[in-house]
């Protein structure tokens, strides 16, 4: 019998396993020339932006898709799911549109902007 620890760990490996398949984010996200953003503190005036995100083939592909967009300077925190990014910046360092090109450009994901997305500074974003 396998003991709970050896079971854990092929589990764990074969989770990474299916993510190495994934063709979009390969179990993570490409390192080369990104710098992970400094602490976000909180500034007074902060969007939201709401993406449409494709391309996400795997499990851990919303994972991916968070961590890079983490990694941007201005983005104080996101929320990625199946298919949809919230996103919640400070709008005096990055746009929305620098925000999906630069998911784009880390992962290779589809991100497209919904037009409903960004609220007003001030206004809550995602937890």
């Amino acid at each position: 019998m396998v003991s709970s620890m050896k079971l854990a760990l092929l589990f764990a490996a074969g989770l990474g396993g299916a993510a190495a398949l994934c063709p979009f984010c390969g179990g993570g996200i490409q390192t080369a020339g990104a710098q992970p953003a400094p602490a976000a503190v909180q500034a007074p005036d902060t969007a939201t932006v709401r993406l449409h995100i494709s391309k996400m083939t795997c499990g851990s592909c919303p994972a991916t898709a968070r961590l890079a967009l983490k990694r941007l300077p201005g983005v104080y925190s996101a929320a990625v799911n199946d298919s949809l990014g919230v996103v919640r910046y400070d709008p005096r360092q990055v746009s929305p549109a620098q925000i999906a090109a630069h998911l784009t450009r880390l992962t290779g994901f589809g991100a497209t902007v919904l037009p409903d997305s960004s609220t007003a500074p001030g206004s809550p974003g995602p937890e």
